[in-house]
């Protein structure tokens, strides 16, 4: 189970409480520099809360244990970029969620993609962060076209 109680980041966010289970996706919405960004990467550990706290399974996500979280995570940023000759790593934000999916890690985090993207991109997308969900993931995603539990910044 992933909590964010009472959760404040600088100006952006304020007392943001969520309750996720296994199975379950909680979509994030918000104008442009609404603190969508910046909760996903609270909740990667790369930066603390101001207030509250975040728990996974009842532990709680600091600075010190946030590695030990981060291998239970798949995240699938807005935009990879590689040093030059790097090579290995998918950059396209549709084989990056792919393989976030086919991970089998229990918490996916997904940010909205930089570009935009086709209809039938879109549609993929959604169909991967369902299977994810379907296998037992917990998916928070940046996310406006789900309806169903919306976070809005």
């Amino acid at each position: 189970m992933l909590e964010l109680h009472n959760v404040t980041i600088g100006e952006q966010i304020r007392s943001l409480s969520i309750t996720l289970s296994d199975g379950q996706i909680v979509n994030i919405t918000g104008q442009k520099g609404s603190g969508k960004t910046t909760l996903l990467r609270a909740l990667l550990g790369f930066i603390s809360v101001d207030r509250g706290h975040i728990s996974i399974d009842g532990e709680l996500l600091t600075p010190l244990s946030a590695p030990y979280f981060r291998r239970q995570m798949a995240y699938v940023p807005q935009h990879l970029s590689l040093p030059e000759g790097y090579h290995g790593v998918p950059t396209d934000y549709l084989q990056l969620l792919r393989k976030a999916v086919e991970s089998g890690k229990t918490l996916l985090i997904v940010d909205e993609p930089s570009k935009q993207l086709s209809e039938e991109e879109m549609q993929t997308v959604d169909s991967m962060l369902m299977e994810a969900v379907q296998r037992g993931a917990m998916v928070v995603a940046v996310n406006s076209r789900f309806q169903q539990n919306q976070v809005s910044l």
